[in-house]
């Protein structure tokens, strides 16, 4: 007998899993959430992107970004090491109107918002408490959970990150995205990082480096994340050094590091870039990083998870609801509507790693309205209606030509 029979059971308390959960619970259902680390905790993924601001407002969170002291974030800026190019991307002039900003957030505090506003909304949460076992009964779930407590729901939500609940039970095997290979991020908070001046003080910038990139984030006054992502794994160095050396060989990087003053221990994260073979069946979703990761030059980790959570909450607030389960088409209407995000995102990462396609990227011409077109990607309108559909597909094109035919100089990465 289980001690509570719920709607719906939500592993993990991240941006993907409060944000199902406030959805479903607006909508009456019964929801617990459960997580096995105590908040607040350390995360990155710290740089959002407009296409999360309507999610935001819909989640009843987007007034208090500003009352929580999140710098706001007008674009972002991408340069070469040497910083003799540098590629601004403003997202009021994009090619889609209506996002002119979002915010650059500390994940702990970003993440405790969304989950204070999914008790607010009804939520029941245990924390810290981890998924112990899960196995269908009947058409529903039931779960073991590590603080002794069994729970029967008619639907599971796995949140629960790159670690995966649910495809760890139902045998999946991850697929990693074959023109990528793996890479490691490296990474801390800083003091003393320089900012830009005015409302570009908390753009995000994107340094390209042989390898790889940096990113510096700025979250508040003083604090800056800046991290490295790298496929080089220098025998005999640990990860904060191969960060250190790299600083230290990029002209760009040794001015902007100059004053900087780690304020942590530096963490690691590991490879990138993979998704789960399902992302739904009849009576469970996979959500953010549990369906999929990419990697986040282009911070599109919030921005899928959010979107996802939405399309699941959607999915089980209509027919479904009344039915129980998911149809076939419905699990695809769902796995076709993530695949094509990443998709879109998939493609520009993979320009921005391909030599020939990034120096398209850095020598921007809005002959066509071409830039806009990118700029809204990068903004991440990625479900795209036929202006913006054409364009990005000629710039990808453009990109592809450079290699054979060149458009855009090669720039030496240093």
């Amino acid at each position: 007998m289980a001690d509570a029979t719920i709607d719906c059971l939500i592993a993990g308390a991240g941006p993907a899993g409060t944000a199902a959960g406030i959805l479903l619970a607006e909508a009456g259902l019964r929801v617990v959430i459960v997580e096995k680390q105590d908040f607040p905790r350390f995360r990155i993924g710290e740089s959002l992107i407009p296409a999360v601001n309507a999610t935001l407002k819909k989640l009843g969170v987007w007034e208090r970004m500003d009352e929580a002291g999140f710098l706001r974030k007008y674009g972002a800026e991408f340069l070469y090491g040497d910083g003799s190019q540098v590629v601004h991307n403003v997202f009021a002039k994009g090619f889609v109107p209506g996002y002119e900003y979002t915010y650059e957030v500390e994940r702990k505090r970003f993440d405790q918002l969304l989950l204070d506003r999914a008790v607010e909304a009804g939520c029941e949460v245990r924390q810290p408490v981890a998924v112990d076992s899960a196995e269908q009964v009947d058409q529903r779930w039931r779960v073991k959970l590590s603080n002794g407590e069994s729970i029967d729901a008619q639907w599971f939500l796995d949140a629960s990150g790159r670690g995966g609940v649910l495809p760890r039970r139902l045998g999946m095997k991850r697929e990693e995205f074959d023109h990528l290979p793996r890479r490691f991020a490296v990474f801390n908070h800083f003091r003393g990082v320089q900012r830009r001046p005015g409302c570009e003080a908390g753009n995000i910038t994107i340094v390209r480096v042989p390898d790889g990139w940096f990113w510096s984030i700025p979250l508040d006054a003083e604090r800056t994340s800046v991290g490295l992502v790298t496929a080089r794994n220098e025998p005999g160095k640990r990860p904060p050094e191969i960060f250190a050396d790299c600083v230290a060989r990029n002209a760009f990087l040794r001015g902007w590091m100059a004053d900087a003053e780690p304020l942590d221990d530096f963490q690691v994260q590991a490879d990138y870039s993979f998704r789960q073979p399902r992302y739904a069946g009849e009576n469970w979703f996979l959500l953010g990083d549990s369906a999929c990761f990419l990697d986040p030059v282009f911070s599109s980790g919030v921005y899928l998870a959010l979107s996802s959570a939405e399309h699941a909450a959607g999915l089980i607030c209509g027919q479904a609801r009344e039915r129980g389960y998911l149809t076939d088409s419905e699990q695809k209407s769902y796995e076709d509507n993530l695949n094509g995000r990443v998709s879109v995102m998939n493609k520009l990462v993979s320009i921005f790693y391909d030599p020939y396609g990034f120096s398209v990227f850095m020598s921007p011409t809005n002959r066509f309205r071409l830039f806009a077109a990118v700029n809204a990607i990068v903004a991440g309108h990625t479900q795209m209606e036929f202006g913006l559909r054409w364009r990005f597909a000629l710039f990808c094109w453009i990109c592809r030509l450079n290699r054979r035919a060149p458009l855009a100089p090669l720039v030496e990465l240093s």
